[in-house]
């Protein structure tokens, strides 16, 4: 999982060819985000229903790969007939992440595969794998205060380096006695699985995007 680094993606797939790479759900979100506080900043935070309009296209990361061309047909006319102005970030995201529609019905090349920031599948195959780098982020933060300043020493920098390394093996060894590692957060992932399971069950693909944006957060 990486975020929308064209040199880093480059540098993965070269040294780990093998792999297969995917893109932050986070920030995805990120990325379009910025686009709508530089001309919608206020609206997007007074009016509700238009920064569900904006952030439907989001939820594209959540469609089956071969359902995506209707699904952002049908969200463009839908924004196109409700919101206009979002037409704006609609086309930069098509141009982005899908790539132009040509003559024939193909797509020109795009800067981020679809294959890479479309989720839909890895819902299927594993609901608790992560969508953000929150974990990463996380540990990095925890070493920072072990380290405790921007510009350690050689031997600060190696002193927090043994610390974490004595936290890391005690809890292998906790593990290798068969303690069970402490509880995590309660989650909801268990739904959104269901959501992407039951996609042929929805009426419209307009109608199931909805019911996504419902699951994080958008009252509909």
């Amino acid at each position: 999982m990486l975020d929308f680094e064209r040199a880093s993606m480059n540098a993965f797939k070269q040294v780990f060819d093998q792999f297969s790479l995917m893109n932050y759900f986070f920030h995805l979100c990120q990325s379009v985000q910025r686009r709508i506080q530089k001309s919608f900043k206020i609206k997007y935070r007074t009016d509700k229903s238009f920064a569900l309009a904006f952030r439907l296209v989001v939820f594209l990361a959540f469609v089956p790969l071969e359902h995506i061309e209707s699904a952002f047909e049908a969200l463009s006319m839908h924004i196109a007939g409700t919101y206009p102005e979002l037409m704006a970030i609609v086309n930069y995201f098509e141009l982005t992440y899908l790539g132009l529609a040509q003559p024939d019905g193909t797509r020109a090349g795009t800067k981020f595969s679809i294959e890479h920031w479309n989720h839909y599948e890895m819902v299927l195959i594993d609901p608790d794998y992560p969508r953000t780098s929150n974990m990463v982020e996380g540990f990095h933060l925890g070493f920072k205060c072990k380290v405790n300043r921007p510009k350690p020493s050689v031997q600060e920098y190696f002193r927090a380096v043994r610390d974490q390394q004595v936290t890391t093996d005690y809890h292998l060894d906790r593990l290798a006695a068969g303690m069970t590692p402490a509880k995590k957060r309660k989650t909801t992932n268990h739904v959104l699985y269901k959501i992407c399971e039951d996609f042929i069950e929805y009426s419209s693909v307009l109608n199931y995007m909805f019911k996504v944006a419902q699951y994080f957060g958008h009252e509909i």
